[in-house]
C-alpha cells in the first residue's frame, strides 16, 4: 500500500480559493451542495459547520465449515453520512443526550446508488442536510431549555476549531477471485474433520476495499483509499463438565494475497485445534494469586485492552435535569505527567509504522473527522505525556490529534489508537523471563507459577457470555471487563507446563501496568478490527478501523485469578456422529 505525502501548501491554498480543480466528480458535488446547504435557516438558527462523507467500496465475504461453503458473496456499496451543527464553536447542538436521536421525517436513504451521478448525488445530499439540519435545530432547542434549569461544574467548547487540510490520494480498487478464495476458506475449514471433539467451527474470509470520501465547510478536502482483508477461524468444543471451552485464530492484511500462504494458516489452524482438544481434558484452574507471565500474543491483547481503550478522557453529555448520564471516566484520565508504567518503558502511536517491511495494519491517512494523524509520544521513560483527543473538546485539551477514527457518542467521534509501539529496555530472552519466573515461584513459595499465551481479545464469545463477564468485574476493582484467558498453563518448578481451563483475571486494571517486573525481548504484532463493542467483539459494529500493538513477553510478581462460579449447559447424551463416512 504506498502512501502520499499532503498536497504542498501553495497548492493547498488555491485549492481553497478555488483556483484549482479537484479532478472527482464525486468530491465536486460534495463541494458544491457544501455551498448551497450554508444558506439554511429555521428559527434563526443557521449552520456554522457541516460535513460529508462517504464510502464507497465493495466487500467480499464467505463462510465456511467441515470443507463446505455456508455463504459467498460480493456487495457493492455507496454508504453517505451528514453532520450539521448550529449555534457556533462554543456552543452547538452536540454533546447532548438528544444528539443524534431526533430524526424526523426522512426522505433521504441510508445506501446510494453505486452508479455515479451527479445530478443523484446532489439531491441526496440535499435531502440528507435538509433532515440533519432541521434535526439538528430541534437538538439546539432542546439542549438550550435543559440549561435553563442546571448549571454545568465546567463550561467547555463543543467543538475545535482544526485548520483545513487537502489530502488526495487514487481511489480504491479491488477485484476479488471470488472461487478461488472460496476454495481456500472450504480447504482451511476442513482442518477440523481431523477433530472430532470439537463440535462447532467456522471459517470467515473477508476482503474489502473503499475510499473514504470527505468535505466540510472548513475547506478540509479528502479522498484516501482503505484496504483490509482477514480470515477469522472460530471453534468450540465441550469438556466433560459442560463448560463451552472455545479459541480463535486471525489473520490480517491490507488484501488477500498479502495474508500469510494457506500452508502457514493452515498450519497454525491444525495447532490451535489440537491445544483446543488438549484442553477439554485439561484440569480446572484455582484460585491463584502469584507470579504471571504473557507471552507477547497475550501481552499485547492486555496492552489493547488495559492500556489502550483507556487513552480517551471522557465528556459527560447535557442531558434532562435529573436525569444525567455519567460515563465510565477512563482509568488514564487524570494520569498526565505521572507513572503508568515502569521507568524502562516508552510507548508510541504511529500511524505509519512498519513491521519487517510491511505497514502495520493501523495505517491511517485520515480519521473520522478528516484529520490526518501524526506519530505521537504516549509514554516517556513510564510517564503518561498525552491521551488521544478528538474535535470534542475535553478538560485540559482542545483539538484533535488525529485520533478520532469511528463513529461515537452524541455527535463525537470515539478516539481509537493506531498502531501502538511498546518500547521496552533492559529486554531479556524468553528462556531468561521463563526462569525469572520460577524464581519468583520459589520466593513467593507458590507450588507453580502461571504462563498465559492467549487472551479472548479480540472477544470470540457470545453476548451472553459478555454480559456475565461484565457483571462478574463489578466490584473486582476494575470499571471495565478483562478478556478471558484461551491459553493459560501452569509451570512447575522444574519447568514442566500443565494447561488449565475454567479461570479468569479479577481485579486487571491500568494500575497493575504500573508493577511490571521484567520484559522480554521478543516483541510481535498483534493486529485487530477495532469497534466499540465490548471486548472488540469479532463482527459487532457497523464501522470498523484496523489496530496494532507491537509488544514483548510481560511478568508480573502478582495478579489475582479465580474460578467462575456459574450454571453450565450438560453436554450432550449422545455421541456426535462420525466426520466421515467410513467408506
Amino acid at each position: 500500500m504506498k502512501r502520499r505525502a499532503l498536497l504542498t501548501l501553495p497548492m493547498l491554498g488555491a485549492v481553497l480559493r478555488g483556483q484549482e480543480k479537484i479532478d472527482d466528480p464525486l468530491l465536486e458535488a460534495m463541494i458544491s451542495e457544501l455551498s448551497r446547504s450554508l444558506r439554511l435557516t429555521i428559527a434563526g438558527e443557521k449552520p456554522y459547520y457541516i460535513e460529508y462523507m462517504i464510502e464507497s467500496g465493495t466487500n467480499f465475504n464467505c463462510t465456511a465449515t467441515l470443507g463446505g461453503l455456508l455463504n459467498s458473496g460480493v456487495t457493492n456499496y455507496r454508504a453517505p453520512h451528514v453532520m450539521v451543527r448550529v449555534g457556533g464553536y462554543e456552543f452547538d447542538n452536540t454533546n447532548a443526550v438528544a444528539t443524534g436521536r431526533l430524526g424526523g421525517a426522512r426522505y433521504d436513504s441510508a445506501r446510494w446508488p453505486i452508479e455515479f451521478s451527479r445530478e443523484q448525488v446532489q439531491q441526496d445530499l440535499w435531502l440528507a442536510t435538509d433532515r440533519a439540519y432541521k434535526a439538528a435545530v430541534q437538538e439546539i432547542t432542546l439542549k438550550k431549555s435543559w440549561l435553563q434549569n442546571v448549571t454545568l461544574s465546567e463550561k467547555l467548547n463543543d467543538f475545535a476549531k482544526q485548520p483545513a487540510t487537502v489530502k488526495l490520494l487514487p481511489v480504491a480498487k479491488i477485484q476479488t477471485d471470488e472461487k478461488k478464495w472460496s476454495d481456500v476458506a472450504r480447504r482451511l475449514s476442513a482442518v477440523f474433520a481431523n477433530f472430532p471433539k470439537i463440535i462447532d467451527s467456522r471459517v470467515e474470509m473477508e476482503d474489502s476495499a473503499s475510499t473514504f470520501y470527505f468535505a466540510n465547510t472548513e475547506g478540509t478536502r479528502i479522498r484516501v483509499p482503505e484496504y483490509v482483508s482477514s480470515v477469522r477461524v472460530r471453534a468450540e468444543a465441550f469438556a466433560a463438565d459442560g463448560a463451552v471451552i472455545r479459541n480463535h485464530r486471525v489473520f490480517h492484511g491490507f488484501r488477500l494475497d498479502q495474508l500469510p500462504a494457506e500452508a502457514a494458516m493452515r498450519q497454525e489452524i491444525e495447532a490451535m485445534a489440537r491445544q483446543l482438544t488438549a484442553q477439554v481434558d485439561a484440569p480446572m484452574g484455582d484460585v491463584y494469586t502469584g507470579p504471571v507471565l504473557f507471552e507477547p500474543a497475550a501481552a499485547a491483547q492486555l496492552m489493547a485492552q488495559v492500556f489502550g481503550a483507556n487513552l480517551q478522557p471522557s465528556r459527560d453529555p447535557v442531558s434532562m435535569p435529573g436525569r444525567p448520564v455519567n460515563l465510565s471516566p477512563s482509568e488514564l484520565e487524570g494520569r498526565l505527567n505521572g507513572r503508568v508504567l515502569p521507568e524502562n518503558f516508552d510507548v508510541v502511536d504511529d500511524p505509519t509504522a512498519t513491521w519487517k517491511g510491511r505497514p502495520l495494519l493501523g495505517l491511517c491517512e485520515s480519521d473520522y473527522e478528516g484529520v490526518v494523524p501524526q506519530k505521537l509520544t504516549l509514554v516517556e521513560k513510564g510517564m503518561l505525556k498525552t491521551l488521544l483527543y478528538t474535535r470534542q473538546p475535553v478538560r485540559g485539551q482542545e483539538g484533535s490529534n488525529g485520533r478520532g477514527r469511528v463513529p461515537g457518542n452524541f455527535g463525537a467521534a470515539a478516539a481509537v489508537p493506531t498502531n501502538l509501539l511498546v518500547q521496552c529496555r533492559d529486554g531479556v530472552s524468553p528462556a531468561e523471563l521463563k526462569k525469572k519466573l520460577l524464581e519468583l515461584v520459589q520466593l513467593r513459595r507458590k507450588p507453580y507459577g502461571i504462563l498465559v499465551k492467549r487472551l479472548d481479545y479480540p472477544s470470540s464469545a457470545s453476548n451472553v457470555e459478555l454480559r456475565r463477564l461484565a457483571n462478574a468485574m463489578q466490584g473486582s476493582g476494575s470499571s471495565r471487563p478483562f478478556s478471558t484467558p484461551l491459553e493459560v498453563y501452569r509451570v512447575y518448578p522444574d519447568g514442566r507446563e500443565e494447561a488449565i481451563r475454567g479461570v479468569r483475571f479479577r481485579g486487571v486494571n491500568a494500575r497493575l501496568l504500573r508493577d511490571i517486573l521484567a520484559v522480554g525481548n521478543d516483541a510481535e504484532p498483534m493486529e485487530y478490527l477495532h469497534n466499540l463493542a465490548p471486548l472488540a467483539l469479532m463482527g459487532a459494529g457497523g464501522y470498523v478501523v484496523g489496530a496494532s500493538v507491537v509488544c514483548p513477553s510481560l511478568l508480573f510478581d502478582e495478579i489475582d485469578m479465580e474460578r467462575p462460579q456459574e450454571e453450565r449447559p450438560r453436554p450432550p447424551v449422545v455421541a456426535p456422529p462420525p466426520l466421515d463416512s467410513g467408506d
